[in-house]
């Protein structure tokens, strides 16, 4: 079963890992960053690579399956939550949060969606007390990527001036 395309582009709210003003797909374990942890299963020697800094991303399945991302009995696609959470998790020091806009093929769930295509459209200015070092990670990203950090009701309000916030 796939996903359909949508005809205007979807808003949500996701996390990243950032690293070096770089932002990565991950999870979060015991306070730690774990790049793409799909394709460290299938292919332990492969390096993740970040979000590009110009243009879209395209989701790529890792399951040995082989099928388009989305995929419905999948967890494959750019996840992202239709709205920005009150006091957003920031379980890791790399951990920063954000908008993207989503296009192409949507599996729309209760609380989200994942994506076909998406990009960075600006990231979340909020001080995450685990990043002792740099204390400037979503400022640098911000500034790599060329989109603006902003405080959670302007970045709601700019994300929806890009698509459909689904609220």
């Amino acid at each position: 079963m796939t996903a359909e395309p949508v005809a205007e582009p979807l808003v949500g709210f996701r996390h990243w890992g950032a690293r070096r003003g770089r932002l990565y797909s991950g999870i979060f374990v015991a306070g730690r960053f774990v790049p793409n942890p799909a394709l460290a299963m299938v292919a332990p020697r492969a390096v993740p690579s970040p979000w590009p800094t110009q243009g879209s991303r395209v989701a790529k399945c890792f399951a040995v399956r082989g099928h388009e991302a989305p995929y419905r009995d999948c967890r494959c696609g750019f996840a992202a939550y239709y709205a920005l959470p009150e006091k957003p998790a920031l379980p890791a020091p790399e951990a920063v949060w954000g908008a993207i806009v989503a296009w192409g093929r949507i599996i729309e769930c209760e609380r989200g969606f994942r994506a076909q295509y998406a990009r960075p459209l600006a990231l979340l200015e909020c001080h995450n007390p685990l990043d002792m070092k740099t204390r400037k990670r979503p400022a640098v990203a911000a500034e790599e990527y060329g989109i603006p950090l902003l405080a959670r009701e302007d970045l709601i309000a700019y994300a929806g001036w890009h698509g459909e916030l689904c609220v």
